[in-house]
């Protein structure tokens, strides 16, 4: 997604798509000759005023026009190509548009209107289908805008949560997929602790596991500390992207092993209401939760020892 003086716009969204779009037709020949000419010339209809021209959006070669007071006839075009697309081509069935960390398009100016933008084009549309796709609690505020109630799609989407592979599941998965992979028992209980059953951390972690030995608990260990980053990875994206305040909320659980909301109001030393701001925005990417004890903690072990071993190491916590 693209962003514009730090804040994500509708616009930048609308390009994202309409690169994608273009992405997929110039990988066949065929459509691509097909349609240069026909997305040209509807490009050139949105420019009716003194646009410049952007240098890094392009479709099919085509400069993409920086549209500044022209979104009615930007999101037009763009939400209308793929059923045009269908609509003209004999070969192409249907098309599905992917909306990966969809959770993202809270931070545009107006999500509750871009969503139900979203959905005026698609209620009409055959044979073009979307799937938002992130990492997100089943609670967070973006799902009520996308699918709740009074959401733009009112309970409308067919909503999938998957949840993390059982212990007996993780061991069948790391059997059929692994290359000689190996465990002691109490090595893959540790193996199934750092992981959690969550596919991203057991292809990660397993990527760098020794073959043919019998990892047990010490070789897991010592093998995550040397590689944190490999298996870690989403989160150095995920911390890069944080306010300075919400690294500061993290790194105040990560010490205390939680803590209650009162505690966080007395000590912390930010307002209340930027506390409750960072308690939300954590808690929808499913970073921090409420435990039964009443505090609140860090969701994932990951990020935990992601933490901890960069301080262990460089004497202070990741920037």
């Amino acid at each position: 997604m693209g962003r514009q003086k730090g804040n994500l716009t509708e616009e930048e969204v609308l390009k994202a798509l309409l690169n994608a779009i273009g992405d997929t037709i110039s990988q066949d020949k065929r459509y691509y000759k097909k349609w240069i000419g026909k997305i040209a010339s509807a490009i050139k209809k949105l420019e009716l005023k003194n646009y410049d021209f952007s240098d890094n959006v392009r479709v099919l070669d085509i400069p993409i026009p920086v549209i500044s007071d022209n979104y009615d006839k930007l999101s037009k075009f763009v939400m209308e190509l793929p059923q045009k697309i269908v609509d003209s081509s004999d070969e192409i069935n249907g098309y599905i548009i992917v909306i990966d960390e969809f959770q993202l398009l809270k931070n545009v100016e107006d999500p509750e209107a871009f969503f139900w933008l979203i959905r005026s084009f698609t209620q009409k549309q055959f044979n073009v289908g979307y799937i938002f796709t992130g990492s997100v609690s089943k609670t967070a505020d973006i799902i009520n805008i996308i699918n709740g109630q009074k959401g733009a799609f009112g309970g409308r989407l067919i909503q999938l949560n998957l949840e993390p592979f059982t212990f007996d599941e993780t061991k069948k998965y790391i059997d059929e997929k692994s290359n000689n992979l190996k465990f002691t028992d109490e090595g893959f209980k540790r193996f199934y602790n750092c992981t959690r059953g969550i596919p991203l951390y057991i292809n990660s972690l397993s990527s760098i596991l020794p073959n043919n030995i019998i990892c047990d608990e010490n070789i897991i260990k010592e093998t995550l500390q040397l590689n944190i980053d490999q298996v870690a990875i989403i989160w150095i994206y995920i911390w890069g992207r944080l306010s300075q305040g919400e690294k500061d909320f993290i790194i105040y659980l990560l010490e205390h092993d939680g803590a209650a909301r009162a505690t966080l109001d007395k000590q912390l030393g930010y307002s209340k209401s930027s506390i409750t701001r960072f308690i939300d925005s954590l808690s929808n990417q499913r970073i921090v939760e409420f435990s039964v004890d009443k505090k609140f903690v860090l969701a994932d072990k990951m990020l935990q020892f992601w933490l901890k071993i960069k301080f262990e190491t460089m004497r202070c916590y990741p920037l």
